[in-house]
């Protein structure tokens, strides 16, 4: 052959190469696509109305896979595609920090996927503030609008103890609006991680709607000048009970609004707490109070007390046995104190945390309390004496009317010990 033809030769075979490559790729694409037919066929999940498999993708992040949305993406395309017309499953967001800037240019596109929605986003960190990525902030206060749950962990770090670290998450973007914020949940495993009073009465200024807010072992740093500010749609205030929560900064609120309250009372005075009452005028449902710092006395809580009638359960943390005391009597004295009450729970702590003991007149007295009441569940542990026979008859009634009664130490009731030593004795008669 000559020249001429070899390299005429090679062109057609180059081209017939070509062509049989598109063929190859073609044949590929086809058996891909029959392969995903096939398994769509007996995929089960596939098979199912979209509304039935949209509701089992949903139930999978109830199981705990925080990546659940992302992991079905990685299945199959069936899988991937009821995953993406599912906006509901994009509506939740876990970031943990320290992370880099892909997770800022990740963020839009998961928020795309909710189709507007309301979000919860949960943020857990176990570094110094410095270590947040505020460009990530600046994409979530974007989306404020959309925000309606809001969560901060933050998580013990051993470079961060025994020094206070104010965090501002403000630092560089402030959301203009969080019109559908509705609960706020800051968690500290740190002893002394410290957020800014203006911070936390910003995000509630911002938030018209907000509802709940719970604050679990934060150090609210002062913060002089803070006015106040009245909230007339939050419902639920939760300090903690035993936790090392600051409560200051409700000399600077108002809620006309609230059913709930949970106060360790570690720097609120009682004139406080009453000032805090007397300007909400709340319909207060819920109470919870603590005595670890010893602040509150039994005159001020009575008259505390007294102004809220519409109060139908109330929690004691580590009263003493003279507060408590000074409670029965003051209950039994006077029907119109706590008419309401349905739930009482008192944990008695010692003053050298044992069990305390409560006198046999404090138990009768209790007992003429209760009679004025309809009480549904009383609650009433460390106490290391039964209290007399009398009154654990009277108890008694009380359940035989649907009450739930423990009395005793957290894993023994006395009335249940007597009832079952009742029971026996009867048997033997």
């Amino acid at each position: 052959m000559s020249v001429e033809e070899l390299r005429a030769r090679i062109v057609t075979l180059d081209s017939e190469i070509e062509r049989q490559k598109n063929l190859l790729e073609k044949l590929e694409n086809d058996r891909i696509l029959t392969l995903r037919q096939l398994n769509a066929a007996l995929d089960p999940v596939a098979r199912l109305p979209l509304e039935i498999s949209s509701e089992i993708f949903l139930q999978s992040l109830t199981w705990g896979a925080q990546h659940a949305p992302t992991l079905l993406l990685k299945i199959c395309s069936a899988w991937a595609d009821i995953a993406l017309t599912t906006p509901a499953l994009w509506t939740s967001v876990h970031i943990h920090f320290p992370c880099d800037d892909d997770v800022a240019k990740v963020l839009p596109i998961w928020f795309e996927r909710t189709r507007g929605r309301p979000l919860s986003i949960s943020i857990s960190t176990c570094g110094f503030s410095y270590n947040w990525n505020h460009r990530v902030f600046d994409v979530l206060w974007r989306h404020g609008g959309q925000l309606k749950h809001f969560e901060i962990v933050l998580l013990m770090g051993n470079d961060e103890l025994g020094t206070y670290h104010p965090v501002d998450l403000f630092a560089k973007t402030t959301p203009l609006s969080l019109p559908l914020l509705e609960t706020v949940t800051i968690r500290c495993q740190l002893p002394k991680r410290g957020y800014l009073e203006h911070w936390i009465l910003d995000l509630l200024r911002r938030a018209p709607n907000i509802v709940e807010v719970v604050l679990d072992n934060v150090t609210a740093l002062e913060d002089s000048g803070a006015q106040m500010l009245v909230v007339p749609t939050l419902r639920r205030l939760m300090f903690g009970d035993t936790t090392e929560t600051d409560d200051e900064i409700l000399r600077a609120l108002a809620l006309p609004a609230l059913e709930a309250l949970s106060l360790p009372m570690r720097y609120i005075s009682g004139d406080n707490l009453m000032a805090f009452i007397e300007r909400s005028a709340a319909p207060l449902q819920d109470l919870a109070l603590g005595w670890e710092y010893n602040i509150l006395q039994s005159a001020q809580l009575h008259d505390c007390l007294r102004l809220i009638p519409t109060l139908t359960r109330f929690k004691m943390w580590h009263p003493s046995s003279e507060v408590i005391a000074e409670l029965f009597t003051a209950l039994a004295d006077s029907p119109s104190l706590l008419p309401n009450l349905h739930n009482l729970t008192i944990h008695i702590l010692d003053m050298d945390h044992s069990p305390a003991e409560i006198s046999y007149v404090s138990w009768r007295t209790l007992v003429r309390a209760l009679s004025t009441r309809r009480v549904e569940h009383l609650y009433i542990v460390s106490v290391e004496v039964s209290p007399p026979t009398d009154v654990l008859a009277s108890l008694r009634e009380l359940i035989a009317h649907g009450a739930s009664i423990h009395v005793g130490i957290e894993e023994a009731n006395f009335l249940v010990e007597w009832l079952s030593n009742e029971n026996q004795d009867q048997r033997g008669c």
